[in-house]
């Protein structure tokens, strides 16, 4: 999907701030401040990703 946003210019400047930061694009950047808003609020599940020691039921 894509969107366009109308941003005031505090918020123009924090998000050039947090590209900066994270070294990402402005595009990418305002994805990843999405994202995380969205688990903070816990509206988006956070996918967990499975290491070597997690245990799993059934079988493969």
């Amino acid at each position: 999907m894509k969107i366009t946003l109308t941003l005031l210019t505090d918020e123009r400047i924090a998000l050039r701030r947090f590209a900066n930061a994270t070294g990402k694009s402005l595009d990418d950047a305002a994805h990843l401040a999405l994202r995380e808003y969205l688990i903070s609020t816990g509206d988006l599940e956070m996918l967990h990703e499975l290491g070597e020691d997690t245990e799993t039921a059934g079988e493969a």
